[in-house]
């Protein structure tokens, strides 16, 4: 064997219990109980530790561009290191569309970019900005993409699809097997409230969140989730932020439609009062931070697995990037960091305050992602025969989240100060060691692009 890991307290979606790992070729090949006289040429002793499947963020942004140029702070190569020191060992960026040129084109393009950079094994959904190239469809499915986003806002970034196109678009991808990834804002009242606001002189970074209001997101994610229906296209719901968003949601399940949803940590943690002060510009995005309602509403339905998946939909810039305070809210740059640090916030606020149970935890942030988007067992799981990606968690160990012990390339985070019990130690890639004890020590650029499949 080349790594055996014992004493450790396994976890995956469905339990917790004692047991030792034996890893060769990257892949796992025993788990036991005892010695079982295995010889291997390096033994990790997880005594005291958690071991979780390695997580799996399907919403990220890396070295994003915008008019060819390069525009967020992070590369393929920093980016999926921060993952890797935050326990991630997947990720599912975006090779978006630019209106009027080939998809396929695009994602060669954007694979060949992340291919000699990424430290973790990461696959691609393809943003769809409008309807042609329809039949590039079937040979981006057969190259590994399974999911096609679309956007029903940001005209003015001429990213949105109409209705008519989505129906179009939901009924090419249904026919072909795939799923589509929805960002769901209704595109006239954001630009309706923006402009009232601008006029009004209303242009503080508070008024972001005014200028796209829950009737945004609660009115489309109705329209697509109806266009879904008539079409049997399996739809995804991006980054919930609403009370109403999350209750039709669970609604559509109900109701038996193949739907699925994710929120983030932010919309979890953090609302809208973190808009207020000198460096509120920050933490714009959008969707925007909402209410404390919207907060409790979004952790029940974490809590009842209506909401499937928690992502981070990283995505980040320095503070030159983002205005330095000096911009309307409507110039600024939105996203923010989050991938290092979605664990151990997520395990500190859900599983220390009781909210969920460990298995429940990496249910959201593992197995399930890998279920959604096709990489599942191989993702996900620790079973005999998968990848032998692992993370070592130490449920004892307490930080103070600063932007200087973190390996992000910006000097801020929307978590600094924040205290949290329990960290990643140990992230472990096809059996490569990654990150040890907050340093990042694996190769740079040894991950892999992973062909999603629906089943």
């Amino acid at each position: 064997m080349d790594l055996i890991i014992k004493n450790g307290t396994i976890v995956d979606s469905n339990r917790c219990y004692q047991a030792n790992l034996a890893i060769a070729e990257g892949k796992i090949k025993a788990i036991f109980l005892g010695d079982k006289n295995f010889q291997a040429e390096k033994v990790i002793d997880a005594e005291k530790k958690m071991v979780f499947p390695g997580l799996v963020d399907s919403h990220v942004h890396f070295q994003l561009q915008d008019l060819g140029k390069i525009i967020s702070t992070d590369t393929f190569a920093s980016g999926t290191k921060a993952a890797a020191c935050g326990g991630v060992t997947t990720v599912i960026d975006f090779a978006d569309q630019t209106r009027g040129e080939s998809p396929l084109k695009g994602f060669y393009e954007r694979k060949k970019n992340a291919d000699s950079q990424v430290a973790v094994d990461y696959s691609l959904h393809v943003s769809k900005t409008d309807i042609e190239f329809l039949d590039e469809i079937p040979t981006l499915i057969s190259e590994g993409i399974a999911s096609f986003k679309f956007f029903t806002t940001y005209s003015w970034r001429n990213l949105d699809l109409n209705d008519a196109e989505l129906l179009i678009l939901f009924r090419e991808v249904r026919k072909c097997r795939g799923m589509v990834v929805g960002h769901c804002e209704n595109d006239a009242m954001v630009i309706q409230y923006r402009n009232d606001l601008i006029q009004e002189g209303k242009t503080d970074p508070i008024y972001h969140a005014h200028s796209r209001p829950h009737i945004a997101e609660e009115e489309a994610i109705q329209r697509v989730l109806l266009f879904a229906e008539k079409t049997g296209v399996k739809l995804h719901l991006a980054h919930l932020t609403t009370k109403e968003g999350s209750d039709l949601l669970s609604l559509a399940k109900q109701q038996g439609l193949n739907v699925t949803g994710e929120t983030c940590p932010h919309y979890l943690l953090l609302n809208e009062r973190e808009y207020k002060g000198s460096e509120g510009y920050l933490n714009l995005m959008s969707p925007p931070l909402r209410h404390a309602k919207d907060q409790q509403a979004l952790i029940k339905r974490v809590q009842d697995r209506t909401i499937d998946q928690i992502v981070t939909d990283h995505c980040e810039f320095s503070r030159e990037s983002k205005g330095k305070g000096s911009v309307p809210f409507h110039q600024v740059l939105n996203g923010i960091p989050g991938i290092e640090t979605s664990l151990p916030l997520m395990h500190d606020f859900l599983i220390n305050k009781q909210k969920l149970t460990y298995p429940q935890l990496i249910a959201l942030m593992s197995t399930k992602p890998a279920q959604i988007f096709g990489l599942y067992p191989q993702k996900g799981s620790l079973m005999v025969g998968t990848d032998a990606d692992l993370v070592l968690f130490d449920p004892k160990i307490e930080k103070v989240i600063t932007p200087e012990k973190l390996h992000y390339s910006i000097d801020w985070n929307p978590y600094t100060s924040l205290k949290v019990v329990g960290w990643p130690v140990m992230t472990i890639l096809r059996g490569n060691i990654l990150c040890e004890d907050g340093d990042f020590v694996g190769p740079q650029n040894k991950g892999k692009f992973l062909k999603c499949t629906n089943k």
